[in-house]
């Protein structure tokens, strides 16, 4: 049995790290991002009159934010997706919730990039690419690398509590997941203050 636990072990940590997974993952964000591009485009008009008034209010309350505000609140909400990923990663189960994370953001990002063109017309298309990609970039492939870190951690967790004999326990696994998570942790500060830039040197085109 012991021995069928270090097979299945390997199999679920070569899925989980292969690049089939994390070009599924890619995949998925963009999917995401179109969905949430489509859900304003086809909304009916009232909807849209609706988000075009949620657009203009983000524009709004970018402009009257210093860059320290900016700052606190990209990271804060980054922030808190990775945070989510990390607790689920360690509950045997969480593998799901935490793929979901990254295509969550990914429909963020589709729905507010569309809320800007549909306040800024044409002339803003580049100017609204330039204020959100730059920094969603960053942290949605910290999402995926975090999403991958989770499933890998969960999956270890669900393996010791199927295993029918005692194995190790998981305090190294442990300390490594959340070495992992700091480092990427790091990667949404960067990213943070990769919107901090783009809103300083941007939002005035809107």
């Amino acid at each position: 049995m012991q021995t069928s636990y270090f097979a299945q072990r390997k199999s679920a940590q070569d899925i989980i790290y292969s690049k089939g997974f994390y070009a599924f993952l890619c995949g998925a964000v963009l999917i995401g991002a179109l969905l949430g591009t489509l859900s304003l485009c086809l909304g009916q008009e009232s909807a849209l009159s609706d988000l075009t008034a949620v657009g203009r209010r983000f524009i709004m309350q970018r402009k009257g934010m210093d860059d320290a505000a900016v700052l606190t609140g990209s990271l804060g909400s980054a922030t808190l997706l990775l945070g989510a990923q990390l607790v689920f990663g360690l509950c045997a189960v969480g593998q799901p919730v935490a793929a979901a994370v990254p295509v969550f953001r990914g429909m963020g990002i589709g729905l507010t990039l569309a809320q800007l063109y549909t306040q800024a017309g044409k002339g803003g298309v580049l100017p609204a690419m330039g204020l959100i990609l730059p920094s969603e970039v960053i942290c949605v492939l910290a999402l995926i690398a975090g999403a991958r870190e989770a499933a890998a951690m969960s999956c270890e967790i669900l393996s010791h509590t199927l295993a029918e004999r005692q194995v190790e326990g998981l305090a190294e696994q442990t300390k490594l997941y959340l070495t992992r998570f700091m480092v990427l942790e790091a990667c949404m500060a960067l990213s943070a203050a990769a919107d901090c830039a783009a809103n300083h040197f941007l939002i005035g085109y809107f």
